[in-house]
Formats: C-alpha cells, structure tokens, sequence
C-alpha cells in the first residue's frame, strides 16, 4: 500500500464518525440517487514532488467532497457540511500518516436545475519518501 493510499484511508476513517452521511466505493465513478444524499468522496487530485538529496518530498492534494439535495436553503446545508468536515479533519499529522496535514482551500457548486450543491474541501498532506 503507499502512502497516498494510507493517507486517503486515514482521512476516510476520520469521516466515517460523522453521521447522517453516505460514503460510497472510493474510486467510484457511479451515479448517486438523491436518496443517497447527502453523500462524502474522497480522491487525489494534484501531487508535488521535490526531489533532495535526502530523499523526496511529496505534497499531495486530497478533495473532500460533499453532495447535498435540498429544497431549502442549499448554503446552509454545504456550510454544515464544511464544518462537519473541518471539525473531524483537524489532526495535524493525521495520526502521524504525514507531517503536515492541512485545509488549503474550499470549493462551493450548485445545479440551478436541480436541488444539489457540493462543498469541495482541498487538504494538502505532506511527506516524505527515501
């Protein structure tokens, strides 16, 4: 297993606590019925790397992505969402799975044809490999 995967699987981990949330395959690429939602994903996004002497450090981009449907106030839903999130994403290592484990950016998307919004949450994960 590497160090991407065991990353992702930590962050999955922590997001299974929360409740009232789906969490399908990681990978799949399937439709989600509205019943199913709200729903969380988590995938790769970009990777950096910097090679040294030492060794080479990684920086990897995680997106945390969360689908809402609602017939109220869809912003409301995707704020909760980003604090459910951030509130269980706080561990700084993420229980030592990497050095630096940090929230970079966030990402908010509605469907005006359709009652959904997602909240896109950007985690930066450094680490290292010989």
């Amino acid at each position: 297993m590497t160090q991407r995967i065991t990353i992702r699987d930590g962050v999955l981990n922590k997001l299974q606590t929360l409740t009232g949330y789906n969490f399908p395959t990681a990978g799949t690429t399937e439709g989600i019925e509205r019943e199913k939602l709200p729903a969380i994903f988590v995938g790769f996004a970009t990777e950096q790397i910097e090679q040294e002497l030492s060794g080479t450090t990684r920086q990897l981009d995680l997106v945390v992505s969360v689908v809402v449907h609602s017939r109220g106030d869809i912003y409301e839903l995707l704020d909760r969402a980003s604090e459910d999130v951030e509130g269980v994403l706080q561990d700084r290592t993420l229980g030592a799975a990497c050095e630096i484990f940090a929230l970079s950016q966030t990402d908010f998307a509605l469907d005006q044809d359709h009652p959904l919004g997602e909240v896109r949450l950007t985690y930066t994960a450094q680490y290292s490999t010989e």
